[in-house]
């Protein structure tokens, strides 16, 4: 477990604004909020004796530690752009989602593959977003909220996604049959792929527990046509899980294992 996060203002100037945003989300998270005072991170997390530090900038809300996280759209950009000029996604077509389809991501993460999802749905499309650690998942609200950047394609998706912080088992035990089209998950994998900067920054954060077979039946209990988990091509657990249809893995380090209801 790393020790207690807390919310620094970098501006040296103590921009009011910035420290007002900052003991708010102090406030929301349940975590003490401190001022920077011309330090420098490191010395205010030897000084506390911190691992890590959510630090609050102008147009930013990072993680800082020994690895920096903060909210940006990844991978969701490329392969958003390759569905935009007519290419083939394989968690869509593992999830086989259709126009105004409502998912459950239940391990949301930074959010890209709910983005994706997001964009296959369309409009009157939904996508909750289930997100177990609490600053994973403030930092992702927070940067789809927030987003500054110029891609209107990946504006115009915000509002189809819902992100919640809840852990999936306490959510899926309250929903009604039937009552979303696919559910799916992603898990953080055993071991991390090194060019993957973005979910390694996450790792020390996100829950690495395994699912079980329960937890799929309940999957597809909740799901009106499938259940979806993306694992490495490698992995043993769809075996372990009883899953036997897989998709995708024969020329990429990913595969889908579906369970259809129907």
């Amino acid at each position: 477990m790393y020790n207690i996060l807390q919310v620094a203002v970098t501006s040296s100037l103590e921009d009011s604004l910035i420290s007002r945003q900052a003991m708010n989300y102090a406030e929301i998270l349940g975590i003490p909020f401190i001022t920077r005072k011309k330090m420098s991170l490191n010395k205010i997390r030897e000084m506390y004796e911190l691992d890590y530090l959510l630090v609050v900038e102008k147009e930013k809300v990072i993680l800082k530690g020994e690895t920096t996280l903060f909210w940006h759209p990844s991978m969701a950009v490329p392969r958003l752009k390759a569905l935009r000029n007519g290419n083939i996604d394989s968690m869509i077509e593992a999830m086989d989602l259709k126009v105004n389809y409502n998912i459950l991501d239940c391990t949301l993460g930074m959010a890209a593959d709910a983005l994706v999802s997001a964009f296959a749905v369309g409009i009157k499309g939904k996508v909750t977003g289930l997100e177990a650690n609490k600053y994973i998942a403030f930092i992702t609200k927070w940067g789809m909220d927030n987003f500054a950047g110029q891609n209107t394609h990946i504006k115009e998706l915000f509002p189809r996604i819902n992100a919640i912080n809840i852990r999936y088992e306490n959510f899926l035990e309250k929903q009604a049959d039937n009552s979303f089209d696919v559910v799916y998950f992603d898990p953080m994998f055993r071991r991390g792929f090194h060019r993957s900067n973005s979910i390694n920054a996450m790792r020390p954060f996100a829950e690495h527990q395994a699912l079980n077979i329960e937890i799929i039946e309940e999957a597809l209990r909740v799901a009106k046509y499938r259940v979806v988990l993306k694992e490495s091509s490698s992995s043993s657990e769809f075996e372990r899980l009883g899953c036997k249809e897989i998709m995708g893995g024969k020329y990429s380090h990913l595969a889908y294992g579906v369970w259809k209801k129907y």
